[in-house]
């Protein structure tokens, strides 16, 4: 009998340590960074040129916020290639809402793309944690992007008007860079510049 009883404990409190840890998970994910890599569309390069902007991110719990969009232009302003959009704002949403990331809508023009390339370069708006998204140097039409120098847009859509963007100068080389680019807020004193936040760029030669 008492054999038994242990067991049964055993098994209760395994059972309570299982259920207890699934609970922490479910209710404070949301709040911790150690989450994996976000995949934007599967075209990260672990070797060769590439450039990487990394993030944290924390989600905006409002109606019109929590979107976000980081592409590529030339220095002539024509647009390369879009590394990662939320997919809300992506699949139509820029129709409803025109203060959704509207700079990568004027400069992707989505309303043109079809479903497979949508599909190529969004994605759900992801949990709160540490990014990294990577650009290959290929344009939206997978052909190799030869200039020497781009410039990078990483936009947000913070609570309607409330946005930031941050925007920087790609210029390559043999040598690896790292810069921090400085944002820029279309209101000061915002409540909600949290939402994406330590953002670093880096520029691998390969």
């Amino acid at each position: 009998m008492k054999n038994k009883t242990k067991v049964l404990l055993i098994s209760i409190a395994t059972f309570l340590i299982t259920f207890i840890g699934a609970v922490y998970f479910m209710v404070m994910n949301p709040f911790n960074i150690k989450i994996a890599p976000l995949v934007p569309d599967g075209r990260q390069a672990e070797t060769g040129k590439r450039l990487e902007v990394s993030f944290t991110y924390k989600k905006q719990r409002l109606i019109a916020s929590s979107q976000y969009a980081f592409w590529i232009e030339d220095m002539s302003g024509n647009y390369i290639d879009t590394v990662y959009v939320t997919q809300w704002t992506a699949t139509g949403g820029f129709s409803y809402r025109p203060l959704s990331i509207p700079r990568w809508v004027s400069a992707a023009t989505p309303e043109d793309m079809n479903e497979a390339k949508i599909d190529a370069i969004s994605g759900a708006t992801p949990r709160n944690g540490h990014y990294v998204f990577t650009w290959d140097f290929t344009d939206k039409n997978g052909n190799p992007a030869e200039d020497e120098e781009y410039r990078y847009f990483f936009e947000g859509t913070m609570n309607n008007e409330d946005a930031v963007i941050y925007t920087g100068i790609i210029i390559t080389g043999t040598e690896a860079r790292v810069e921090t680019p400085v944002p820029a807020y279309t209101v000061q004193d915002s409540s909600y510049k949290r939402m994406l936040s330590n953002v670093q760029v880096t520029f691998i030669p390969g």
